[in-house]
């Protein structure tokens, strides 16, 4: 007799911080729900097995909540964890692709350290909605001996992970019924190893959504509004009897479904919400659903489980090997971090500077240093989280709750730096007590560094600096010049020294100038000029900006295609003209490409442009500044659609390094938009990112490529892109304060996930506003974007030089 269909259904609620409701209305509601939580688990813990109520932590972040709100209840809530109907997962939130292997493993600490200290079990990692996470996040998951990791992945703007080329979630065929052929290939959930850069590796279940259980009527059906109270829940008053007759419909559709779709076991899991909607209280009618089920048939089985409990019955059953994906996981839903481009540039000074922190206030041993720092990291973790604004943006954009969102967003990101901050002030206290003979000196972290010089960036903070008659010296006395690298905010840079051999080193501001700037116009009609160093020469169109010539001196290399349409360092507006608006760059379009969408919708497209480009025209004036740190030359131009430019290319006097600066005060835009910066690249034998934990091959889907069906289009570079010629010749590329890449082509619109090989161009994405919900529709105001190149041929590694390229901030003057 053959094994009946069983069903493991796990209920949980999706944590999606800000979407549905303000933050702090979602904390409180969630410590509620758990209050309900404990009360099912009571009333429900001597009910039968597959019956008994089971609740699944989807996010430590929620534990966290409800045990520091209330600590009278902690010990109830430990009791149901350890019989087994709760379940601790070790992801603290669902974050953007911007988090790095450091902080995610920080945030997994928490719900380990947590287990520990209480003699808990930890078996899980979930994460539900985002579409990818750290390569890292395998190897870290392996470290503290959690072997499972469970995902839900939401394919909305998205394309699916190991799946067939245009499948859908199986919801949409039913809600856009419209809009998809119903013979659209659904998602198929699959079971294999996935393995960290560094060989740790976790067994993954990849699930559909995590409604599912609620599309095919186990939970509650009912589907809630976007715009809901704070008690929306009253309005669903569905009854057992008339959920369960959905029930008898739906899940056999389902099993009919995914057995024609090829799902090889007689086993799955389900997740569910206690109702259908994110940020959800638990509810108990799927425990009479199930019970009743049951009772009735004998095909198809239903029980409540635990996470964990799926992967231990599933291993029982199925005991062969399962594929191993050595591989990165790239988030497709990474776009957004163009839609806040100032604060996501602040995010990734944040995360330069963590590592200097900590040594810091470890070194300081100060209590209040520690508060300030741990603060610090908890706002970080919030900015990186993968909700940037509510559900309204685009619906309705003049609403206020957007508006209350994108502050609270926004001041997160502000709060770690703020922390950050405090807790480095105060650690630097600590350590060096007020003296009358000690000058004023700027203090900058070497522990974490490794040795040699680096461009070490500070601002002036209490005093006036002068970098004419100004200059640093270190112990041994000798003198380093400085020069202003940022006029608006008056910060400064300077090349200094770095050992490993002490915590932080200190140089002091000296009345001795080194160096002198000196500053020339250039004629515009002089086509192009030159910048040169030992290192580097290059050639620099005067009436674009565009550089014309990148090339080694050391091995007369050449890294710039001066014959590519678009030139190197352009900037490049976009905006969406189609009728569409943004769904002619979204889902509908995605339908369309992948052969999804109906014949309904295929003869409703309109055949007109999509997009159109703009880039400004650097008409206004052109600079040479020779300096002491750096020499640059400066153009600056104004187009009334896109905003005032000032594009600058730098060479460093001491380090290998050259630098596009692009300052743009950017004016609003009613259509949907998007900005690049163009880098074509006379070299396409090799192309690595780094992600969080490891280099990739984008478009590669070998070992140390990127998991089949996810983004082929773009991705989230945290420190460097590494570029090959076929001799061997290197460059290291650092988009500095905007994450996101384009490979091949200016094309955000691109679905096909295949295998693809690189043809030499990339793209920086600083903005984009293409998202239909919880990102903000547009931005204005000044952004900064920088860019540094670096050879590899005067360092003994490419961690050398990438470090020797990375901007140091100093920890400031004491």
């Amino acid at each position: 007799m053959a094994n009946p269909f069983t069903f493991y259904v796990t209920q949980s609620a999706h944590t999606d911080i800000g979407y549905t409701h303000p933050p702090e209305q979602i904390r409180q509601m969630y410590i509620e729900f758990y209050d309900s939580v404990l009360d099912i688990c009571r009333q429900t813990q001597q009910d039968p097995e597959p019956h008994r109520f089971k609740w699944t932590c989807e996010t430590f972040w929620q534990v966290q909540q409800y045990i520091t709100a209330r600590p009278e209840r902690e010990e109830e809530f430990l009791s149901y964890v350890r019989s087994g109907q709760i379940e601790i997962m070790a992801t603290y939130l669902h974050y953007t692709d911007l988090i790095d292997a450091d902080a995610y493993r920080r945030s997994i600490e928490l719900a380990v350290s947590y287990c520990q200290r209480h003699n808990l079990p930890l078996f899980t990692a979930m994460h539900s909605d985002i579409n990818g996470w750290p390569w890292a996040a395998a190897d870290i998951l392996a470290e503290f001996n959690i072997p499972y990791f469970c995902s839900h992945v939401h394919i909305d703007n998205a394309t699916d992970p190991l799946g067939k080329r245009g499948s859908a979630h199986y919801a949409w065929l039913k809600e856009s019924s419209d809009l998809l052929r119903q013979d659209t290939p659904i998602r198929v959930p699959k079971m294999f190893w996935w393995q960290g850069p560094d060989g740790g590796r976790v067994l993954h279940w990849l699930s559909e959504q995590y409604h599912l259980g609620n599309t095919i009527a186990i939970s509650g059906i009912k589907g809630f509004g976007a715009d809901k109270s704070r008690y929306f829940t009253e309005t669903d008053t569905t009854s057992v009897d008339e959920l369960y007759e959905a029930t008898k419909r739906e899940l056999p559709r389902y099993v009919e479904r995914i057995r024609a779709e090829g799902f090889p076991y007689d086993m799955m899991q389900v997740n569910t919400g206690g109702f259908y909607v994110d940020n959800a209280p638990p509810d108990r009618r799927w425990c009479a659903i199930i019970e009743r089920w049951n009772a009735e048939h004998d095909d198809i089985k239903l029980r409540t489980a635990a996470p964990h409990e799926w992967f231990e019955d599933f291993q029982k059953r199925y005991t062969q090997e399962y594929p191993t994906y050595q591989v990165a996981w790239p988030d497709h839903w990474a776009h957004g971090l163009g839609a806040e481009t100032p604060r996501v540039a602040l995010a990734r000074q944040t995360q330069r500077r963590r590592a200097d922190a900590i040594a810091l206030v470890e070194q300081s041993g100060s209590k209040e240093a520690q508060a300030a720092l741990d603060i610090a990291l908890d706002q970080e973790r919030f900015a990186l989280e993968h909700t940037f604004n509510a559900w309204s943006t685009t619906a309705r954009p003049d609403s206020p709750f957007n508006e209350f969102h994108r502050m609270q967003k926004d001041l997160t990101f502000y709060r770690a730096d703020l922390y950050l901050n405090e807790a480095i002030g105060r650690s630097l206290r600590t350590i060096l007590p007020t003296s009358s003979t000690r000058g004023r000196q700027l203090h900058v972290g070497s522990a974490q560094h490794q040795e040699g010089l680096h461009t070490i960036q500070f601002a002036s903070e209490d005093y006036r600096i002068d970098e004419q008659m100004q200059s640093l010296v270190d112990e041994s006395g000798t003198t380093y010049p400085i020069q202003v690298e940022d006029n608006a905010m008056t910060r400064y840079v300077a090349s200094l020294p770095l050992t490993s051999q002490k915590p932080f080193e200190s140089f002091s501001l000296v009345n001795t100038g080194v160096g002198s700037s000196e500053l020339q116009t250039l004629s515009q009609g002089s086509g192009s000029t030159r910048l040169s160093t030992d290192a580097w020469d290059l050639n620099i169109d005067i009436k674009s900006g565009q550089l014309l010539s990148l090339r080694e001196r050391a091995n007369g290399r050449e890294w710039v295609d001066a014959k590519h349409h678009h030139g190197f360092g352009q900037l490049v507006h976009e905006r969406v003209v189609h009728p569409w608006k943004r769904e002619a760059v979204g889902n509908r379009a995605r339908y369309i490409a992948l052969d999804m969408a109906s014949e309904q919708l295929k003869q409703s497209f309109p055949r007109e442009k999509i997009v159109d480009h703009l880039s400004v025209p650097l008409d206004q004036s052109a600079t040479l500044q020779r300096g002491p740190v750096f020499d640059e030359v400066t153009l600056r131009g104004t187009e009334s659609s896109v905003g005032q430019v000032m594009l600058s290319w730098r060479v460093y006097h001491h380090l290998p390094i050259v630098e596009l600066v692009v300052d743009w005060e950017k004016v609003w835009c009613d259509l949907p938009e998007a900005a690049y910066v163009a880098f074509p690249f006379a070299a396409r034998h090799e192309l690595l990112f780094e992600t969080g934990g490891g280099y990739f091959r984008p478009g590669s889907h070998a070992t140390d490529g990127q998991l089949p069906g996810t983004v082929s289009s773009y991705y989230t570079v945290q420190r460097a892109a590494r570029i090959a010629d076929e001799n061997g010749a290197a460059l290291l590329w650092l988009p500095l304060d905007a994450p996101l890449v384009l490979t091949n082509e200016l094309a955000y619109n691109r679905w096909e996930t295949e295998p693809y090989a690189w043809n030499g161009f990339l793209a920086s994405m600083p903005v984009n506003h293409y998202w239909h919900t919880n990102f903000p529709i547009n931005q204005r105001g000044r952004l900064r974007l920088r860019y540094r190149f670096v050879s590899t041929v005067s360092f003994t590694s490419d961690e050398q030089a990438l470090q020797a390229a990375l901007p140091v901030e100093a920890l400031g003057w004491r």
